[in-house]
C-alpha cells in the first residue's frame, strides 16, 4: 500500500518547462487555497459544536443551527479538499503488483490509473453541476428551520469537483512529463495491456454473464492495478449503475450517493479528531506521554517495552489513527529501546501491535465509519471499544515482558525514578492524560455526544499547545495541512464507496449472502469464522477504511439477520482490522516501522509475527464472549 509517490517525485528534466507554464501554478494555487481554507473551515466548525455544548449544557438553551450547518459545512470540506489530497499524494493506492514493476512500465501503468481517475472525476463533475443547477431551478430548500437554498450546500460539491478535474490534468501532465523522462525498456507496455484486457473481461462478465461476479471482478482489477481506491470504489458504482441500471442518466446518482454520504453529521468527528492528534503530536505530547509512563515503570523487567505499548494506548485514546499512534510514540520509544538494549525485533513488534491500538481504543476512526454505514451509536462503539482495548493492552505487555525475560537480551536496566522526577513527568504528561478522560468522560456522563467530543477534544488541544507556550500559526497552519490531507484521504473514500454500496444493494448482496447462510443451514460460529477469514484476507491487500466501506454493507444485515448484535459486530470487526494493520504485504504500521528503523521488511514483518497471532487469539475471545464488548454500553442503555 502506498501513497502515490510519482505524484510528488522531483523531475529535473521537466522543472524548468513547468515553471514556464503558468497553467500549473495557477492549479496548485487554487488547490492549495482550497484546502488550506477547508482545514481552517473544520477549526470553526468545532468552535461551533462547542458553543452548542455550552448553550446546552450550561442555559438550557440548545440551538437549531449549530448541527445543520456543520454537516453542510462537512459537504463543503469534503470536495474542496479532494484536489489537495491528490496533489499532496494522500490518497492511497494498492501498490502489491505495480510495485515491482520496472520505472517506466510502473509509470505508464499510474498514467493509465490516472486516466480513469480523471474519468471518474468527470463524471462526477458533470452530474454534480447538474445537481446543482436543477436544485437552484427548482428552489429548493433544506426541511429544517433554516430553510437554506439546498444549491448553496451542493455548491461545495460541483466547484470541488472542478479543481479535482483540473488537478487530475495536472497530475496527469507531470506523470506524462515522467515517462518521456525515463529510459526506455523493454516489454514496457506489456503490463498496462495486461491490464485493459482484464479491465475488457470484467466489463463482458458484469454484463453479459453475472452482474455480481463482474462488479467484484471489476473492482479488484481496478483496485489491484493501482487506481486510488476513491477513484476504483467509485467507478464500480458508475459502471454498475451504467451497465445495469439505466445508462447514461444513471449516472446522476454517482454524483447524488456522494452528496449524500457526505452530509453525515457523525462524520464531522473524523476531521476533528485527526486534527486535535495532529494539534497534540506537534505540541510534544508524544514524548511527554511516553517519559511519564517510563518514569513509573522503566525500570521494571522490559519496562521500556511496557512504556511504549501504554503510551500507545494513551495516545491511541486521543488521536483516533493507528497510523498517527506508531508515528508519534513510535519516533521516540524505538530509539528509546535499541538504546537501553532491547531486542530489535521485540522493539519492533511491540510497537507495531501497540500502534493498533489506535483503532480500538475510542476515539476510533473505523467505528465511526462503521456508525455512518450502520446508524449505530458511534457513543455505544466508543465505549464498547474500552474493555478490549484494555484488555488488549494488558495483553500485549504480559506477552512482551514475558518475551523480553525470556529472550537473553542484555538490556540495561534503567534506574528507578524518584517520586519527584515521577511528579514532574506527571505535570508535563498530564496534559495529554486529561484528554482521553474529557472524551470518555464526556460521552459516559452524558455531557456531549461521540461528534461533540470530537469538538471538546480539538480546542482542547489549542488550549493546551497555548499554556505549555508550544502555540505558534506555523504548527497550527502544519496541523491544518496534514489534518486536511488525512482526512481528505478518508471521506473520498467514503464518497466513492457510496455509490458502489448502492449498487452492492441494488443487486440484492447482502440478501443473497443471507440466503446463502440460511439455505446450506450454516451454523452461527461458521459464519464467524467465515467472516474473519475474509476480513483477513482483504486486509492484507486494502487499507482498513477500504475494507469495511466494502465489506459491512454486506456482512452487517447478514449478522443482525442472525440475531448477533451490530453493536459487538463493530467492535469484532475493528479488532479484525487491527490485524490487517500488521499482515503484510500492506500492513500500514509495518510501512510506517520499515521507514522509521530503517530496517528492511522482512524484519519488520518476522518482528511483527507474534503479535498477529495475539490478536487473532482475542479476535476469537470476542468472537467468543460478545460481553466484553457490549457490557460497559450497557450501563448507559445501548443494547
Amino acid at each position: 500500500m502506498n501513497s502515490d509517490i510519482l505524484i510528488n517525485q522531483p523531475l529535473p528534466l521537466v522543472q524548468k518547462n513547468e515553471k514556464e507554464f503558468i497553467l500549473w501554478r495557477a492549479i496548485d494555487f487554487v488547490t492549495d487555497i482550497a484546502g488550506m481554507a477547508s482545514g481552517w473551515s473544520v477549526f470553526i466548525v468545532g468552535l461551533f459544536i462547542l458553543y452548542e455544548v455550552m448553550m446546552r449544557s450550561l442555559f438550557k438553551a440548545p440551538t437549531i443551527w449549530v448541527t445543520d450547518i456543520s454537516t453542510y459545512a462537512l459537504v463543503w470540506f469534503c470536495f474542496m479538499t479532494a484536489a489537495y489530497g491528490l496533489k499532496s499524494g494522500s490518497h492511497i493506492e494498492v501498490d502489491v503488483l505495480t510495485h515491482s514493476l520496472l520505472p517506466r512500465a510502473k509509470s505508464i501503468m499510474h498514467l493509465a490509473s490516472i486516466a480513469l481517475v480523471f474519468l471518474y472525476v468527470v463524471i462526477f463533475a458533470y452530474f454534480g453541476w447538474q445537481m446543482v443547477l436543477e436544485s437552484y431551478e427548482r428552489h429548493q430548500a433544506t426541511p429544517n428551520l433554516l430553510h437554506l437554498p439546498v444549491w448553496i450546500i451542493q455548491l461545495g460539491l460541483g466547484i470541488g469537483a472542478t479543481v479535482l478535474v483540473l488537478q487530475t490534468i495536472r497530475v496527469a501532465a507531470k506523470n506524462i512529463n515522467t515517462v518521456r523522462g525515463l529510459v526506455s525498456e523493454k516489454f514496457q507496455f506489456v503490463p498496462v495491456a495486461i491490464f485493459l484486457v482484464a479491465l475488457i473481461v470484467a466489463l463482458f462478465v458484469l454484463t453479459e454473464v453475472s452482474p455480481i461476479l463482474g462488479v467484484i471482478l471489476l473492482l479488484t482489477v481496478l483496485l489491484f492495478g493501482g487506481v486510488p481506491v476513491f477513484a476504483a470504489l467509485g467507478l464500480v458504482g458508475a459502471a454498475g449503475f451504467f451497465f445495469s441500471f439505466g445508462g447514461f442518466d444513471s449516472l446522476s446518482q454517482v454524483a447524488f450517493m456522494g452528496y449524500k454520504s457526505s452530509g453525515d453529521f457523525t462524520l464531522i468527528a473524523l476531521p476533528l479528531f485527526i486534527l486535535a492528534g495532529f494539534l497534540l503530536a506537534t505540541g510534544g505530547i508524544g514524548e511527554e506521554l511516553f517519559d511519564l509512563v517510563a518514569k513509573f515503570v522503566g525500570h521494571l523487567p522490559g519496562g521500556m517495552v511496557i512504556a511504549s505499548i501504554v503510551a500507545c494506548a494513551i495516545f491511541a485514546a486521543i488521536s483516533g489513527s493507528s497510523v498517527a499512534t506508531i508515528a508519534t510514540i513510535g519516533s521516540i520509544a524505538l530509539p528509546a529501546m535499541l538504546k537501553y538494549g532491547y531486542d530489535k525485533k521485540l522493539a519492533l513488534g511491540s510497537l507495531a501491535a501497540g500502534g493498533t491500538l489506535g483503532i480500538l481504543i475510542p476515539p476510533s476512526g473505523p467505528m465511526i465509519i462503521y456508525s455512518s454505514i450502520t446508524d449505530e451509536s458511534v457513543g455505544a462503539l466508543f465505549m464498547g471499544g474500552v474493555v478490549p482495548g484494555v484488555l488488549l493492552t494488558l495483553i500485549l505487555v504480559v506477552y512482551c515482558v514475558y518475551a523480553h525475560i525470556t529472550s537473553g537480551t542484555a538490556s540495561v536496566r534503567i534506574p528507578k525514578a524518584s517520586w519527584n522526577e515521577r511528579m514532574t513527568a506527571l505535570k508535563k504528561g498530564g496534559w495529554g492524560l486529561f484528554a482521553p478522560v474529557l472524551v470518555l468522560g464526556g460521552i459516559y456522563t452524558g455531557i456531549f455526544t461521540a461528534t461533540e467530543s470530537a469538538a471538546a477534544v480539538l480546542i482542547y488541544a489549542i488550549f493546551v499547545n497555548i499554556v505549555t507556550g508550544r502555540f505558534s500559526w506555523l504548527k497550527l497552519n502544519i496541523s491544518m495541512r496534514d489534518g486536511t490531507k488525512s482526512s481528505s484521504m478518508i471521506l473520498l473514500i467514503i464518497v466513492g464507496a457510496a455509490s458502489m454500496g448502492a449498487i452492492f444493494t441494488q443487486l440484492q448482496m447482502p440478501q443473497l449472502a443471507t440466503a446463502f447462510v440460511v439455505d446450506n443451514k450454516m451454523p452461527p460460529w461458521l459464519v464467524i469464522a467465515a467472516i474473519m477469514i475474509i476480513l483477513g484476507v482483504l486486509g492484507m491487500m486494502l487499507e482498513v477504511v477500504s475494507v469495511m466501506l466494502i465489506t459491512t454493507p454486506i456482512l452487517y444485515p447478514l449478522v443482525t439477520g442472525m440475531g448477533f448484535s451490530g453493536l459487538w459486530f463493530g467492535i469484532f470487526m475493528t479488532v479484525n482490522m487491527e490485524l490487517a494493520l500488521i499482515t503484510p504485504p500492506v500492513g500500514m504500521n509495518l510501512f510506517v516501522l520499515r521507514q522509521m528503523s530503517d530496517t528492511n521488511m522482512r524484519t519488520v514483518i518476522v518482528a511483527a509475527l507474534p503479535f498477529m497471532v495475539l490478536i487473532t487469539l482475542f479476535a476469537i475471545l470476542i468472537a467468543v464472549y460478545p460481553p466484553l464488548s457490549t457490557w460497559l454500553p450497557s450501563t448507559m442503555g445501548y443494547k
